[in-house]
């Protein structure tokens, strides 16, 4: 009896024990290990994201979240913003890059705000996503960031100053929107259809439109359509104002006037008009009146088809 005694004892003292903090880790780290939904394991699934978004910026290609949702969770229960963020620390730490969402697209005709006014409520992300490097500017070099999908080294340095060029004729132009005709003479200027070396300058800005750095807006009025073109969420992105502040100020290089950064921040709208002098604030008034006077009329520039 004593011996039975003892033993019970012992076996109370056992499940009283407390469970030490190794334990615990230990069993966290089995957790983490075991395959989620018996399917793939949360470490896995994180690596197929990042193989994923390299997958689709290699094709200058959105990282969307319903590709995520079909592609790389598939049927998995798991957490959508661990994998998520567990992704961004792989490309930070391993390959110098981080997803940056994607801006929506603007609503430029009269009849995408009215639709936008309706639905108010609906989400404002746009749930797509680009790789964006992080990388010091002396390491941003062709040999360290190789390009994405190109046919030849001087294709896609044409290809990409043809990009940072047209993003910023759009950034500077009033309201961020040029018509179709006037991009045409610019590039009429530029003779875009005999330097470009990769293909047609209607092909160029079909692709260009397709990986998002420019959208086209076509407007309907009667029989009467419109053509024009703004910055596309990838340009944004991308590009932006820092690119188009850097186009600016190499073209122009020691010749450029004194007042250019300032006319340039101005432009695109990276300073505040209680910055300005009195001259500097009227000419900001007449730049803002022609923004909305072509947001206003903005049928008449554009192409008539």
């Amino acid at each position: 009896e004593e011996s039975d005694a003892e033993m019970t004892q012992s076996a109370q003292r056992r499940r009283r024990a407390p469970v030490s903090e190794d334990s615990e880790e230990d069993d966290e780290e089995q957790v983490g290990d075991m395959d989620v939904d018996g399917g793939e394991s949360q470490d896995q699934v994180v690596k197929k994201l990042v193989r994923y978004a390299l997958a689709c910026e290699y094709q200058r290609l959105p990282i969307k979240r319903s590709g995520i949702s079909e592609k790389v969770l598939a049927k998995q229960r798991v957490p959508f913003k661990r994998v998520f963020e567990q992704a961004q620390t792989q490309l930070r730490t391993k390959f110098g890059m981080e997803m940056v969402e994607l801006p929506l697209k603007e609503k430029v005709t009269m009849r995408d705000k009215r639709a936008a006014q309706k639905t108010k409520g609906s989400s404002k992300s746009s749930a797509s996503y680009i790789l964006t490097t992080i990388l010091p500017t002396k390491y941003r070099i062709p040999e360290i960031i190789p390009p994405s999908i190109i046919g030849s080294s001087a294709e896609e340095a044409a290809y990409t100053a043809l990009c940072t060029m047209i993003v910023s004729i759009i950034s500077l132009s009033p309201g961020k929107s040029i018509p179709d005709s006037k991009l045409d003479r610019y590039l009429g200027r530029l003779n875009a259809n005999r330097n470009m070396p990769m293909d047609k300058t209607e092909n160029v800005l079909k692709k260009m439109a397709n990986q998002g750095y420019i959208t086209k807006v076509m407007d309907k009025s009667g029989d009467e359509e419109t053509i024009d073109w703004v910055v596309g969420p990838r340009g944004k992105i991308e590009i932006g104002n820092a690119g188009v502040h850097g186009l600016v100020n190499e073209v122009y290089g020691e010749s450029a006037p004194e007042d250019l950064q300032q006319r340039l921040k101005r432009s695109l709208g990276m300073i505040n008009v209680e910055d300005l002098g009195d001259d500097e604030q009227e000419e900001a008034d007449e730049t803002r009146e022609a923004n909305d006077g072509s947001s206003t009329q903005r049928r008449q520039p554009g192409r008539l088809r």
